[in-house]
């Protein structure tokens, strides 16, 4: 068989303050696909096109996965007070990949702000902070001492590709204080919170794989054995070995 490879998209930090600066990407996620029986590998953050262009030639899926709040200039709004300084490098790398990736017909996963900059893309826009929808009621940014927890349900969307992986409603962590305000063109909502909160997004052309989950999927199977999130993993790399 194959050996089938997942592409990270990375971060940058320069987490101890000395002037060096780590490429870095949560564990979790190169231990969920190591657990699935895939193997991962990070892609370092980087604004050069040709090298993002060989990053996509590289690998057989894309996981984009979590972080920091994304520019809201990108969906044309001025920054609200509780919207942290965006990294301008990554959510340009983030954009290329998804760019490229579409190209190329590469499937994506897009965890939490991975799901956030694939809406964004598709000319989408956020709540830079949840308390400006006066829907939501329920906690979703949760503390990371449990991260595997899960802390509310979502509901699925009939004929939706979640509802075709889990079939019934579940539940999931959180860890997040944004959301999709504005559902981007060609994408449709697959699942929600019961508060009404976008929790899960995909694309509406069925020759390409794109799917994101507001939840973290990767902490609750790599840390919780969770096995939603291991069927939800399988199906990704199920669209992956169609290709």
């Amino acid at each position: 068989m194959k050996n089938i490879i997942i592409g990270l998209s990375g971060s940058q930090n320069d987490f101890d303050k000395t002037g060096f600066i780590r490429d870095y990407v949560n564990n979790h996620y190169s231990n969920s696909m190591i657990k699935i029986g895939v193997t991962p590998i990070i892609l370092p953050l980087t604004t050069d096109k040709e090298t993002i262009a060989k990053y996509i030639d590289l690998v057989d899926g894309i996981i984009l996965t979590g972080g920091d709040d994304v520019n809201p200039q990108l969906f044309n709004e001025e920054f609200l007070p509780e919207t942290q300084v965006p990294d301008l490098d990554r959510d340009s790398f983030d954009m290329s990949l998804i760019k490229v990736g579409i190209e190329k017909k590469i499937p994506i996963l897009g965890v939490c702000r991975g799901m956030q900059l694939l809406n964004i893309y598709f000319n989408g826009s956020l709540y830079q902070d949840l308390k400006y929808n006066d829907e939501v009621k329920l906690k979703h940014l949760q503390d990371m001492k449990k991260p595997d927890m899960p802390v509310h349900k979502v509901i699925l969307s009939e004929n939706s590709l979640l509802n075709e992986i889990f079939s019934k409603n579940i539940w999931v962590n959180s860890f997040h204080h944004q959301g999709i305000k504005v559902l981007g063109e060609e994408l449709k909502i697959s699942a929600v919170s019961t508060d009404g909160i976008i929790e899960a997004i995909e694309y509406t052309e069925n020759e390409q794989f794109l799917l994101g989950v507001q939840w973290h999927p990767e902490m609750m199977y790599s840390e919780g054995d969770n096995k939603n999130m291991e069927d939800l993993f399988n199906f990704f790399i199920k669209q992956i070995k169609k290709k």
